[in-house]
């Protein structure tokens, strides 16, 4: 007996169905969970990301043998490769003042990040996923956080060698953290009018800059040479 080709409902021959790559099978996966976790946290399960990449849960686990595997695939996408390099660049550009570089930054930064999925991930992650939200935190320390530390040093002309504290990091994580609830705000509220970003990511830096400016001359005040 003859084999009857496959058709569309119309009764048109359905057209053949494209094998994908294996590194494009695992994109896929990775998109569908973005979406999935994105929508319903990371508690969403690996059948339904699956299905959401229309394929069986086995395969998943050929590309991904744990959940935990699919969740730093999802970290690296969504957190690491919106990193833009530049940005390195416009931090440690000393011929601009610290105020004027780490406004430059944020407001590419929070243009970048102010998504509605990168948003919803880090607020589920914040909330609900400790891992997840310590990778998160680890790298903005590192490469955020950390260094407007160590600039504002040099800028106010105190020692730049020694190890940031965590008590020195308080200050800018209640700057960063502020400016991520202002962007989880709009989300929520809808989107500012023109110029408030920039308004508010002003005011959180003037605010920063003159606690350590205040700071230092405490510091100075204090020392008995």
């Amino acid at each position: 007996m003859p084999t009857q080709k496959r058709t569309h409902p119309t009764g048109a021959p359905a057209p053949p169905r494209r094998r994908m790559s294996p590194e494009d099978r695992k994109e896929a996966i990775v998109s569908a969970a973005v979406e999935l976790f994105a929508e319903s946290g990371f508690d969403g399960s690996t059948r339904d990301v699956a299905r959401g990449a229309g394929i069986t849960q086995p395969l998943l686990y050929r590309y991904f043998p744990s959940k935990e595997s699919l969740i730093e695939a999802v970290y690296a996408r969504v957190f690491l490769k919106s990193w833009e390099p530049e940005w390195d660049e416009i931090l440690q550009d000393r011929a601009v003042p610290v105020r004027d570089r780490f406004q430059q930054f944020y407001t590419a930064y929070t243009e970048a990040i102010f998504q509605p999925v990168w948003m919803r991930l880090w607020h589920f992650a914040s909330l609900r996923d400790a891992e997840v939200y310590g990778w998160y935190r680890e790298v903005v320390q590192e490469q955020i956080l950390k260094p407007l530390v160590r600039e504002r040093r040099i800028e106010l002309g105190r020692n730049s060698g020694f190890q940031v504290t965590p008590a020195e990091l308080e200050a800018p994580w209640l700057l960063h953290g502020g400016l991520l609830n202002y962007g989880l705000r709009q989300q929520v509220s809808g989107p500012a009018a023109p110029g408030d970003r920039a308004a508010m990511i002003d005011q959180a830096l003037e605010m920063y800059m003159l606690f350590t400016a205040s700071q230092a001359a405490d510091d100075t005040s204090e020392d008995p040479s």
